[in-house]
């Protein structure tokens, strides 16, 4: 839930928000929101990119904090990686021109600002699950330590039930 409260954050965020976007007007004829302009490519970049991030954090479901174990017995794993990011940056980079109507994506693609940022809020997640894992251990411990206490006042009876009665 916690992740999906980010990106969901996030997405509402960017789309009410395109004045923070550098670079947003390059040509005269550039709209600055609304289909084929950088503002909904942002959008589209920055929603992908956090779903590839996500997949790091998805290999582990227990709260674990080292994301990279293991990446380098698992080829297929990182083939399907890379080439989801490498497909995206062809796709918003390269194709813009072709896709720019199918995906309503900008023309020119994006700049490497907006591609930093895009990057960055992506990576995001990554960090967000770390906090995430961190206020879940602070919660099971705490909750370990009034069980344990509970324990003892609970676990009480069944011990002196358990003692023979010697006649």
């Amino acid at each position: 839930i916690g992740i999906a409260a980010y990106e969901v954050t996030v997405m509402v965020v960017l789309l009410y928000n395109p004045d923070w976007i550098p670079d947003a007007i390059v040509e005269p004829d550039d709209p600055l929101t609304g289909p084929r302009s950088r503002h909904t490519t942002m959008l589209f970049n920055v929603f992908v990119l956090m779903q590839v991030f996500n997949e790091y954090n998805a290999r582990f479901l227990r709260g674990e904090w080292q994301l990279w174990r293991g990446l380098s017995r698992n080829p297929l794993y990182l083939a399907i990686s890379i080439g989801t990011m490498t497909f995206q940056v062809l796709m918003v980079q390269i194709a813009a021109p072709v896709l720019t109507y199918a995906l309503k994506i900008h023309k020119n693609g994006l700049s490497a600002k907006q591609w930093a940022i895009c990057l960055g809020i992506g990576a995001g997640t990554l960090v967000v699950q770390q906090v995430l894992n961190v206020c879940r251990r602070a919660i099971l411990y705490m909750m370990r330590g009034r069980c344990k206490d509970l324990g003892r006042h609970i676990g009480a009876a069944p011990k002196l039930r358990d003692k023979k009665v010697v006649e």
